[in-house]
């Protein structure tokens, strides 16, 4: 139908053109090049007309250096040659903006360039268009029409309310602007009713008579419903290993259905979810046009067992490595049992010491059943055992500097409201072991956890991973304890309550302008014993390094603020108040050693307290960026965020280390501040900035760079620096460099 109905506008109002003798423009030879490419709006400026200069440039063949490939091709990089101008291209341009503009309604739209100009000197043209897009076709008339009458009077009488219903919110109407996208729009939409009500054998032709004079039009879609059929047969074919009852679970429609295109499409998607198919296509094949219809499900089923090694880099990580063997029908039903492991390493981190990267070597077994008791409910189970090196914890002399031991099992139920939307609850129950080593003598704090967590992701965006239009909602709430008090079993090694909600909306201010708002909160509330209990394994430790065993256990689960998708001034958790892990370098017999530049210090690094509770928001906005086409974009941001902890003269430390080498050291424990968890609208950190944006097909790769308005003074010093000030050896050092924030990722912010 859209090929009608472009041939019936072109056939109209495209009348020939011809070649205009553009002055200026008979010198163009075989060496001219492109110099630039704009457009003119006779009707108003480019933000009244009806596309953009950039929707216009991307559906015309003549292309012109950004200012970024000027630059690059002045010094000898990039091929030219792709900027020649060619005349016959220009020609075919004309005709492109000419059917794009009528396409839209605009069927006496004029384009010409006789405002393009040639430099004789440089050989370079400034290709200009200009362009009339006059009066718009107005739609005077439109029906839905059967053989015998209207479509309403065609259809059965349970359907026809709902038709009525959805004729009036989906067509067009008296005074519309009339456009051939519009019409091919309408005829998918109703067709797709038409089906998804049982009408499986649905066809429609349109009509469209165009009165040039008058500039309006007459739209008649002439319905052949058929009868509302129901399912009489499901054909399965191809499936040789994966039984015709695990496909069928999988398939909304049943025999003795009505036929729903919407069901069957979501019978395929499903299949695909499965990850047992290569290939899944569910069709209507030619039959009889009666009140029954067979569908057919074809099928090409993946390789059962498969092998698979990733690798990869992050800053806080550094090279991180993954392998897995997957068996993807394990024992029937569709489940799939897979072996994975996984290394951080820490190798090439950007930290500045090896001792300061996080690490983490795991092994698990998962073995994941996709319909668990009900159609779109699936389950996982994944016993594991992992060994971390986390920074917020402290150093110790095991391999690697390992710190904490954590093994146990992990049961997941996931429930699919829809593509990108789930509902999901997790029980996870382990056995922790945090390491400590200092002053030759080592610490073991072990521990149970028991933790419930109910999370969900919610709402609608027109797109998964570059989001244009809609809100997204990402709810949680997490328990710990609560199986060790139900059944009496004593307490738990951790005990909390915690709950927190995201909120992103998108809205396009233009065609090419969009606008992100993010909203995050979330509140801790520790249970059971408190976190200045110093207890561990029932006995007391008088040691004052290790008086607060249950703050490195809260650690993990503590809120933090600052990094690439929070923000983005900071680098990863260091907004707010920040403890300083540095240590003095000692030799064998314990004194401080020295160097030119004074005393030396190692594991030098800030570690954030975190807080309980945690309040941030984000306005971006996205928009092109000119010159480097059409997969880049440009983006602006302000951030803004807080966390519950904060300085507190009167929560000093007391607690000090004996001074050895003639230089005192205080015991490195998160004191000196006080977390009620409380936000103070006065002591919000805000930060801005802006970043660049490359289209690829997983999303898209980001730098953003971030600028600190209001940091507190250790975010101007480097930890090292700070160390020694706060011993009265080295005056402060506060640079402004520390100001920025760069941050290089994957995906949009939020």
């Amino acid at each position: 139908m859209d090929a009608r109905v472009a041939a019936l506008v072109a056939g109209l109002f495209c009348c020939a053109s011809s070649v205009q003798a553009q002055i200026g423009l008979l010198a163009v030879d075989a060496d001219t090049r492109v110099k630039s490419v704009s457009f003119a709006f006779a009707d108003g400026d480019p933000q009244s007309a009806r596309f953009t200069a950039e929707d216009l440039r991307g559906r015309i063949a003549t292309r012109a250096p950004g200012p970024v490939r000027r630059l690059l091709l002045a010094v000898g990089i990039g091929d030219a040659r792709r900027y020649e101008f060619d005349p016959v291209e220009l020609q075919r341009d004309v005709v492109r903006l000419r059917s794009l503009y009528s396409g839209e309604g605009f069927l006496r739209a004029s384009v010409d360039y006789a405002e393009s100009t040639h430099d004789p000197v440089a050989n370079t043209i400034a290709v200009r268009f200009r362009i009339r897009q006059g009066p718009a076709i107005i739609i005077q008339d439109v029906g839905f029409r059967a053989d015998r009458g209207y479509l309403a009077s065609a259809l059965d009488p349970a359907t026809r309310e709902r038709w009525i219903r959805f004729r009036d919110r989906t067509s067009f109407r008296t005074g519309d602007r009339f456009t051939a996208f519009d019409v091919v729009r309408i005829e998918d939409q109703v067709l797709g009713w038409l089906k998804n009500e049982g009408y499986a054998f649905a066809s429609l032709a349109t009509g469209v008579e165009i009165d040039s004079v008058l500039a309006a039009a007459d739209i008649s879609f002439a319905v052949d419903p058929g009868p509302r059929a129901i399912v009489d047969t499901l054909l399965i074919e191809g499936n040789r290993r994966v039984g015709d009852r695990i496909v069928r679970r999988e398939l909304p429609l049943r025999e003795g259905d009505v036929f729903s295109d919407e069901k069957l499409t979501r019978g395929q998607r499903e299949l695909f979810g499965l990850n047992l198919f290569q290939v899944a296509q569910t069709e209507v094949p030619e039959q009889p046009r009666d009140s029954t219809v067979t569908v057919r499900i074809m099928l090409r089923e993946a390789r059962l067992r498969y092998l698979t090694a990733e690798t990869g880099y992050a800053a806080q990580t550094g090279v991180a490595l993954e392998g897995q063997w997957s068996h993807r029908n394990f024992l029937g039903g569709a489940r799939t049992l897979t072996a994975l492991g996984e290394i951080d390493s820490g190798l090439l981190a950007s930290s500045r010491f090896d001792a300061e990267s996080r690490r983490l070597f795991r092994a698990s077994t998962a073995l994941a059943q996709p319909y668990f008791l009900v159609g779109g409910l699936g389950a996982v189970l994944e016993p594991f055992v992992q060994y971390e090196r986390d920074p917020l914890l402290r150093n110790t002399n095991l391999p690697f500097n390992i710190n904490r031991r954590e093994y146990g099992l992990s049961s997941t139920l996931i429930y699919e409201l829809g593509p990108f939307r789930a509902i999901s609850f997790r029980y996870v129950f382990s056995r922790a072991t945090q390491f400590a080593t200092r002053r030759e003598t080592a610490v073991r704090d072990a521990y149970n956890k028991s933790v419930y967590t109910l999370s969900g992701t919610l709402g609608r965006t027109d797109n998964a991973l570059s989001p244009v239009r809609g809100v997204l909602l990402r709810p949680f709430v997490e328990h710990a304890g609560l199986l060790e008090q139900t059944l009496g079993l004593g307490a738990s090694g951790l005990e909390y309550f915690k709950a927190g909600l995201d909120v992103s909306a998108y809205v396009p201010l233009n065609a090419r302008v969009r606008l992100g708002v993010r909203l995050g909160a979330g509140r801790l509330w520790p249970l059971g014993r408190s976190r200045s209990s110093a207890a561990v394994d029932g006995t007391v430790l008088h040691d004052p390094l290790f008086a607060v065993p249950l703050e490195d256990r809260y650690d993990p689960v503590l809120f933090y603020a600052g990094g690439a998708s929070d923000v983005r001034g900071w680098n990863a958790g260091l907004l707010g108040p920040k403890v300083n892990r540095t240590e003095f370098v000692r030799d064998d017999d314990g004194a401080v050693v020295f160097d030119d530049s004074g005393p030396l210090t190692t594991s030098e690094v800030f570690e954030p307290t975190g807080g309980k509770s945690r309040l941030l928001g984000s306005v971006e906005v996205r928009l092109p960026l000119p010159g480097l086409g059409q997969a880049y974009h440009a983006a602006v941001f302000v951030d803004a965020g807080r966390i519950s902890a904060r300085y507190d003269a009167s929560a000093a430390c007391t607690n000090s280390l004996p001074g050895r080498g003639g230089v005192s050291e205080a015991a490195p424990v998160q004191c000196g501040f006080s977390d009620r968890g409380s936000l103070g609208l006065d002591r919000f950190k805000f930060g801005a900035g802006a970043g660049i944006r490359y289209q690829t097909p997983i999303g898209y790769a980001r730098i953003d760079l971030g600028f600190k308005l209001n940091p507190d003074d250790l975010d101007l010093q480097s930890p090292r620096n700070a160390f020694l000030a706060s011993r009265g050896l080295q005056a402060p050092e506060r640079s402004a460099m520390r100001r920025l924030g760069i941050h290089i990722s994957l995906g949009q912010a939020f």
